[in-house]
């Protein structure tokens, strides 16, 4: 709205005023005018500032005073002030009580306009030149976030990152002084914070708005324990922990699995994170969603309650013997769980350190699903939890590790079809970027590709004599082509 267009605003009617002040990735923040706060006139109401005071006012009080033949002791009895206060008024040698002034002058048939017009024309001031009308400060409004200091005084402004002729303008505009600290640029004024709050709200305005999946909420609608089924085991397999400042942290390509996390935390916690899906240059394929606020301090210590630890493995420049003095992570917190909260813990893993590719076994090509993990324990309880549902991992090891170990494999036509009674993937979850047969095709898809290539062998022979490489072109054109079926027409299939 320009200034010219505010000019010809009927203050009588309603006036909307908001206009944004910054955005994240999780919330919008505005400045939006409170309702009924401007005079038909279209001054601000300044009466409505506590404790505001203006000078300039000596003439004005004494002319007052003398239209009414009263001595100063006579004037100073009818609004219950001292003579002495009185007389330092019209000396110019204090600040004046707005409220005050303009009671003074409505008993001399002065309108509370007259005095707004006043200041407006500079002739009554105010400290910070406050000002009187909208069109003064329009431009400039949204650079201002009045807020608690933690630093000392409870009142402050943080002044949005803006160009030097914006500063400019708000110094010469409203007599401040804007300091610079390590945390970005201050105005310390109480009295331009007051008129800031007291005219103007400052929502924040969410830009995400859960549920972002529907698994989520309707695991959440049937009891699950968001905490042990989604959010520890994404932590525990492609997330962090940290302690200052208190934050959880979760990181991955998926934007899918950032909206389980965003789901999960907020049905179990009511929260929103700090950060979502962010990326510290948009060259990284790796996403990162983050909590950094005081209330993680309690999730904190009940997830390391549950689950031990959510560090799987040494840190850079960390010995394996100083890594393992540390409180080592487990699975102990789903080994007694309910089979629904444990089936879905395990698709969290499949989909976060989960791969799926083909191997050949008896003539016929064949899913290979696998699990990542080098830290034994979890190793162990992952392929406790398979066995539960009939899925047989087998233990694969390495030298390359810190551990030995590697991944969970399995490549058993059973196993997998137990998976997908399970659920199987997440859906959506894409194939790691660094695939050079299937970027971009999600897990489940593909997963589903493979079963009908393998459906496909069975009828005609000719396609177990493809090249791997051409058995990989043959899916993906199953997929691309949408002719694959539902798991569970796999799942009879192979019954």
């Amino acid at each position: 709205m320009t200034t010219e267009e505010l000019t010809q605003i009927n203050y009588n009617t309603s006036f909307l005023f908001k206009a944004l002040i910054r955005e994240t990735t999780v919330y919008n923040y505005y400045v939006e005018l409170k309702d009924d706060v401007l005079t038909e006139d279209g001054y601000f109401d300044l009466v409505r500032v506590p404790d505001l005071r203006v000078a300039g006012t000596g003439q004005f009080i004494k002319k007052l005073r003398l239209e009414k033949s009263l001595s100063q002791s006579k004037f100073a009895k009818l609004f219950e002030i001292t003579r002495s206060k009185l007389n330092h008024w019209e000396r110019d040698n204090r600040t004046i009580p707005l409220r005050l002034l303009v009671k003074m002058a409505e008993t001399g048939g002065i309108s509370k306009a007259k005095i707004y017009s006043l200041i407006d024309q500079g002739k009554f001031k105010t400290k910070n030149a406050l000002p009187v009308r909208i069109e003064k400060i329009h431009d400039i409004i949204n650079y201002f976030s009045p807020h608690k200091s933690k630093y000392g005084a409870n009142w402050e402004i943080t002044v949005i990152q803006c160009a030097d002729e914006i500063l400019s303008k708000i110094n010469s505009l409203l007599h401040v002084n804007i300091k610079s600290y390590p945390y970005g640029k201050r105005i310390k004024s109480k009295e331009l914070y007051t008129f800031l709050t007291t005219f103007f709200h400052y929502p924040e305005v969410p830009k995400i708005t859960p549920p972002l999946t529907e698994e989520v909420k309707l695991w959440h609608e049937k009891g699950v324990d968001l905490k042990r089924a989604v959010i520890i085991p994404c932590l525990q397999s492609d997330g962090a922990i940290g302690y200052t400042p208190p934050n959880l942290r979760f990181y991955g390509e998926s934007k899918i699995l950032h909206n389980y996390v965003v789901d999960a935390m907020y049905y179990e916690y009511n929260e929103l994170p700090s950060s979502y899906l962010w990326k510290e240059n948009e060259s990284e394929d790796c996403y990162t969603t983050a909590y950094q606020k005081k209330s993680m301090k309690g999730i904190i210590a009940e997830v390391m309650k549950l689950a031990g630890n959510t560090k799987t493995s040494p840190a850079k420049g960390q010995t394996v013997e100083e890594y393992l003095i540390e409180p080592q992570p487990h699975l102990n917190y789903l080994m007694n769980a309910p089979a629904t909260e444990q089936g879905i813990a395990l698709r969290i893993w499949a989909a976060t350190e989960g791969s799926i590719t083909i191997t050949a076994s008896g003539g016929y090509t064949k899913p290979k699903l696998e699990i990542g993990c080098a830290h034994p324990d979890l190793m162990m309880q992952l392929k406790q939890l398979g066995k539960r549902f009939n899925i047989r991992f087998t233990t694969i090891r390495t030298k390359d590790s810190w551990s030995g170990f590697m991944v969970l494999q399995s490549t058993g036509l059973r196993s997998v079809l137990n998976f997908l009674k399970l659920g199987g993937f997440i859906n959506g979850v894409e194939i790691s970027s660094s695939s050079p047969y299937h970027e971009d095709i999600a897990k489940d898809v593909y997963l589903l590709g493979i079963l009908e290539f393998n459906t496909r062998e069975r009828e005609n022979s000719q396609l177990r004599n493809l090249s791997r490489a051409n058995i990989h072109q043959a899916i993906n054109k199953i997929i691309n082509n949408k002719e694959y079926h539902t798991a569970d027409y796999y799942i009879n299939y192979f019954s």
